[in-house]
């Protein structure tokens, strides 16, 4: 997003990003006419860019929608729903898949080279790192969407069509595919080689990659293929282009820290010297400073409240804790290194399941703490309603971020969290005016087995 902000006639107010009358943290329409749709939580873009194109088209109008979805974003039901309706309609999108490892913030037992979930292990097998391997696939990105191999595929699928019965008709039709799948099978170390494509394309998407996101001439050559084979109904469906970048890339601290620096504040830059004297991941960049930074003297909430729940679940072993992608951002890290995988789930971006998933562990027995943003638990509120709060099931929710956040603005603010959880029936609402309070609050959570 900074990137794009910079790019688009913004540069020189980048440093007032993230404060008061400066530059939002994530696009905004209102600030930028490059900024078409407004984001700030994940996995809306496929949704947004399936509407603009059917919009485009309803009044004639030329363009193109292209949607930038994270590996972590695509984790979120709202992002399948979309490919879903989009390849049903064979709706002329274009999504672009941005893979770089961070399917969700990692916990420690994964060991933060495995990200969270299913997902990752299909899209784990290449690597940027991996180069040559990556480059088979570059090279085979750029003749599968050359013109050439449009026109002869579509060729062979409508003489098929007119010489052949129709079994054999449609068998010889997927021919292309099956080669396809195929060279993206073969065992090329690095090369991405898997069956991930078939995923996509079973959902009506034409698969093109992985590619080297970090090569601009190979991805400007991809983009400019697509657009005009679009246009000119080579590709009449959505397209997806897998492309495998490096968090952080360019920026060491970035790149060797999996856990931080995933958005960035004016003066971020640390000094050389302390970039030199860091011994990699296994350190938090927290104990860095800037020239800028100022050093915290008080213990965050979020600290208290993963402590406090630390303390509980060592006296009770039905305790468990539930993130949706934000262990860090809600402590559940904490909780996580003192008991592991066996007590600490990460569903990923996914919040609606992550509600409905503590239902079904409190309806199961156990006493489950499903730590979510307050605005995050926004997208599971009819699960709050219809799964937990009607059944009433003790799930205990700690809504972090909850209340104004400042500079994270109006979509990570929390000032509806006390509305729309206190008209819900048979929820008990609390909220800690104080760190001693809030050590208190988590004691008596676990000890309410009643309701929600």
């Amino acid at each position: 997003c900074q990137p794009h902000k910079v790019l688009t006639g913004r540069r020189d107010r980048i440093y007032t990003l993230r404060q008061g009358g400066g530059l939002s943290g994530f696009a905004t329409r209102k600030e930028s006419e490059y900024d078409a749709f407004g984001a700030g939580h994940s996995t809306t873009s496929i949704s947004a860019a399936v509407g603009f194109e059917e919009a485009r088209k309803a009044q004639g109008k030329k363009g193109h929608s292209v949607a930038v979805i994270g590996d972590g974003a695509i984790t979120g039901g709202m992002a399948w729903e979309a490919m879903h309706h989009a390849g049903s309609m064979g709706s002329k999108i274009v999504v672009v898949l941005n893979d770089n490892g961070q399917v969700s913030l990692p916990t420690s037992y994964n060991q933060v080279q495995k990200p969270v979930g299913a997902l990752s292990e299909i899209l784990a097998s290449a690597s940027v790192e991996q180069g040559r391997g990556l480059q088979i696939q570059d090279n085979f990105a750029k003749t599968d969407t050359s013109e050439s191999f449009q026109k002869g595929s579509q060729f062979l699928k409508a003489a098929s069509k007119t010489f052949l019965p129709e079994q054999l008709s449609s068998a010889a039709a997927k021919r292309d595919e099956y080669a396809r799948d195929f060279v993206k099978t073969v065992p090329f170390r690095g090369s991405g080689a898997s069956s991930k494509g078939e995923l996509f394309e079973q959902l009506g998407f034409y698969y093109v990659g992985p590619i080297d996101g970090h090569n601009m001439e190979t991805l400007f050559e991809m983009l400019q293929k697509i657009k005009r084979e679009h246009e000119e109904g080579l590709i009449n469906k959505p397209v997806l282009l897998h492309i495998k970048t490096k968090k952080g890339n360019g920026y060491e601290p970035a790149q060797r820290a999996s856990d931080r620096l995933h958005a960035v504040k004016p003066r971020f830059n640390f000094v050389d010297a302390l970039v030199k004297d860091w011994h990699g991941p296994g350190q938090h960049l927290s104990s860095m400073t800037s020239s800028s930074a100022t050093t915290a003297t008080s213990t965050s909430s979020t600290k208290v409240f993963a402590d406090a729940l630390v303390k509980e679940a060592e006296a009770d072993k039905k305790i468990c804790a539930i993130t949706a992608a934000m262990p860090g951002g809600t402590g559940i890290d904490i909780f996580e290194k003192r008991f592991g995988p066996e007590r600490t789930f990460d569903c990923g971006v996914a919040e609606q399941h992550a509600v409905t998933f503590a239902a079904g562990l409190a309806a199961g027995g156990l006493k489950p703490f499903c730590a979510i943003y307050s605005t995050f638990l926004q997208r599971g509120y009819d699960q709050l309603v219809h799964d937990v709060a009607l059944q009433q099931l003790p799930v205990r929710f700690i809504l972090d971020r909850a209340g104004l956040v400042g500079e994270d603005g109006p979509t990570h603010g929390g000032t509806f969290d006390l509305s729309f959880m206190a008209c819900i029936p048979n929820m008990m609402i609390c909220a800690s005016a104080d760190e001693a309070e809030l050590v208190h609050m988590v004691h008596t959570l676990a000890k309410i087995d009643d309701m929600p």
